[in-house]
């Protein structure tokens, strides 16, 4: 999907809309008090747009060494708490979980934000169940967009 504005405040504002996951407050959180409804509420303290970053790679600086020009920074990110919602009924949906998302730029275009189609990606698994839970992934998908002023694709307009 192209969007407006330079490459450097996009990916800035996706991180901001995106927090990395602190795995070390997790982790602490969850020793504390031990139960599921703690790492709800952590995640909804931690992620107020419903995502959370698990990886970053930035493989610009590497690939300009051989003379590209392109910018590109590649995420996944999820939700714990969802994925949960789809793993109790099949633990192969990891596989496809978190989502792959790509801001990228090759010199003199648009920036192109890139990312899986939840619903398409995990109607694989052919379980009513854990499409219902994909299709919600793909509205939050939809509204970090609209955040992010990001048109929607029809694929994601259309729920």
């Amino acid at each position: 999907m192209p969007v407006a504005g330079r490459y450097a405040d996009i990916v800035d504002a996706f991180e901001q809309a995106v927090p990395s996951l602190d795995a070390d407050d997790l982790v602490r959180t969850v020793r504390k008090h031990s139960d599921w409804d703690t790492v709800e509420t952590w995640t909804i303290r931690h992620a107020p747009h419903g995502f959370l970053r698990y990886w970053r790679n930035d493989p610009t600086a590497l690939m300009a060494i051989s003379g590209n020009t392109a910018s590109c920074v590649s995420y996944l990110m999820g939700n714990h708490v969802v994925a949960e919602r789809m793993f109790r009924r099949d633990p192969r949906v990891m596989g496809l979980a978190p989502l792959r998302v790509t801001i990228s730029q090759r010199m003199g275009e648009p920036v192109l934000f890139t990312s899986d189609v939840p619903s398409a990606s995990f109607a694989s698994f052919g379980d009513d169940h854990i499409t219902a839970v994909a299709h919600g992934l793909d509205r939050k998908l939809a509204e970090l967009l609209v955040l992010l002023g990001i048109a929607v694709p029809e694929v994601l307009a259309a729920l």
